[in-house]
């Protein structure tokens, strides 16, 4: 469920499955599609914000949905519909803030990634944990990574899929701005109400330039798209996804 609210000239778009932790499922992934679109269509949109009900902000993709669709076309699938939901981001017109108030796991540290800015609560972290998943990252998240925060602490980051909280995210680059737990909501509505104030073309114009600066090269996509489905199908990221329901440590054999 993705809950849509206007405030004047900005748009808050709210990922509210709290059951789930906020986990995408398909009918959350198609939500968010469809908000985005109707928000690039309405030309009195300047700014949005990007949030999380409860304490999560996104808590990855839904696995009980994705438990049996483990076949290359699923993945083929999952991987071109978050990259599109990403895409999407970067494409509209104004900037989009993440509010974080909890985490950002997986799918939604990289949705969180492909918003142009990031306002975290002390409580937030970010995790790329696709690798203890036995996947690769799939949705253009690591260009978006190494932009952000260089070729070290993305490999670091994306190798081991440590957890870092909000105060580390800031340091590395990945986070904007940390606040007191309750009030990154806030600070990034009062964010995008001061990008509200701008010329809406010149602050258009000026997301192109950036998004520009940071574009991935023209093979990236094909690859990332290509290792993804390969890992999906593969013997450890079913071992992974097994292992996450029985509440074990995976067990995952050599290359």
């Amino acid at each position: 469920m993705v809950t849509v609210e206007r405030q004047s000239h900005v748009v808050i778009w709210t990922v509210d499955r709290p059951a789930t932790k906020n986990a995408l499922d398909h009918a959350t992934m198609v939500a968010l599609a469809d908000a985005f679109e109707e928000a690039n269509r309405d030309t009195t949109v300047r700014a949005a914000v990007l949030t999380g009900a409860g304490h999560v902000f996104v808590s990855g993709g839904d696995l009980r949905e994705l438990r049996e669709r483990n076949t290359p076309q699923d993945a083929e699938r999952l991987s071109d519909m978050g990259f599109h939901l990403c895409r999407a981001l970067g494409e509209l017109p104004f900037p989009v803030i993440a509010a974080m108030a909890g985490p950002a796991v997986g799918g939604g540290a990289e949705l969180a990634l492909a918003c142009d800015l990031r306002v975290a609560d002390l409580r937030a972290s970010l995790q790329l944990k696709q690798a203890r998943m036995g996947v690769t990252t799939a949705w253009g998240t690591v260009p978006r990574l190494v932009a952000l925060a260089g070729v070290g602490v993305a490999g670091r980051l994306l190798y081991a899929g440590h957890e870092i909280d909000a105060a580390q995210a800031k340091l590395l680059g990945l986070v904007d701005e940390v606040t007191e737990n309750g009030l990154a909501r806030t600070t990034a509505l009062a964010w995008a109400s001061d990008v509200a104030q701008a010329s809406p073309k010149a602050v258009a114009d000026m997301k192109r330039l950036v998004r520009e600066a940071t574009a991935a090269g023209p093979n990236a996509r094909a690859l990332e798209r290509q290792l993804f489905v390969d890992g999906w199908s593969g013997p450890d990221h079913h071992e992974a996804v097994e292992a996450y329901f029985a509440r074990r440590p995976p067990r995952f054999g050599d290359r």
